[in-house]
C-alpha cells in the first residue's frame, strides 16, 4: 500500500504519522496534524484533490518534499 510505505518513510525522517484507510494523519510538531492522501498514483495534500507531494513508487522523495514543506509550517505556527 503505497501510504502505508510513504508512512514508514516519514517515520524513519522522525515524523509522527497515523494511517486511516486511504488518508495518512502526519504530526510534525504543530498544532495541527496534516493530511496526505493517495488515489493510487499521486500523493496530495488534504486529499484526491489538493497539491501534488510525489508518485507513488517515489516514496522517499515524496517524504523527503512533505518534510521540507512541514518544517516550514511548523516554523511559522
Amino acid at each position: 500500500m503505497p501510504l502505508a510505505e510513504l508512512a514508514v518513510q516519514l517515520t524513519r525522517l522522525g515524523y509522527r504519522t497515523e494511517l486511516h484507510g486511504r488518508r495518512l494523519l502526519a504530526s510534525f510538531g504543530v498544532r495541527r496534524e496534516l493530511v496526505i492522501a493517495c488515489d493510487g498514483r499521486r500523493f496530495r495534500w488534504s486529499g484526491e484533490s489538493g497539491n501534488v507531494i510525489g508518485d507513488v513508487g517515489h516514496e522517499a522523495a515524496a517524504a523527503e518534499r512533505a518534510g521540507l514543506v512541514l518544517r516550514q509550517v511548523a516554523k511559522w505556527s
